[in-house]
């Protein structure tokens, strides 16, 4: 799912933890999710969580200027259904003094234009009902030149002991 409600179920070996959490700074707000896995990748994972990642990455070089919303998120769609999988929510949002907040990066929204210094996040993720999900997260600002990170971690495969 992708929100998670809490329950009183313990983390086991082999889970997978999908982690999406911010905080306030002069009343503004970030959002950033990462992905974790308990003990080891399970090798059927690794390349959902690879074609996510991958997406996350071509998402930030197209995030500019004038780049076009649902133009965008069809390219993550269109990569996402050539692997047999779904994008099932949008991929990403307005950040501001709420953390979702308007524009909405969705094919269904339009024709929306960025613009130089709207905040925004890149979050493309795909979500295995009743297995597992995958999101990767960070908050970024549109500049002239592109979009530049707000926020930022480690990716790749990070486990934790378990």
């Amino acid at each position: 799912m992708p929100h998670a409600v809490p329950t009183d179920r313990k983390i086991a070996s082999g889970d997978v933890i999908t982690i999406d959490f911010g905080c306030k700074y002069k009343g503004y707000c970030s959002d950033m999710t990462r992905t974790i896995f308990v003990d080891f990748v399970q090798d059927y994972i690794k390349p959902v969580y690879d074609l996510v990642l991958k997406n996350q990455e071509l998402t930030l070089k197209e995030l500019y200027d004038g780049a076009n919303v649902r133009i965008l998120t069809k390219m993550v769609e269109n990569d996402f259904k050539v692997n047999r999988f779904d994008l099932v929510h949008a991929l990403g949002h307005g950040v501001g003094l709420d953390v979702h907040e308007e524009p909405l990066l969705s094919s269904r929204v339009g024709d929306i234009l960025l613009k130089e210094n709207m905040v925004l996040t890149d979050e493309p993720g795909i979500y295995i009902p009743g297995k597992f999900g995958v999101r990767i997260e960070d908050t970024v600002v549109i500049t002239k030149q592109g979009a530049k990170r707000l926020t930022n971690s480690e990716k790749g495969y990070v486990i934790i002991k378990g």
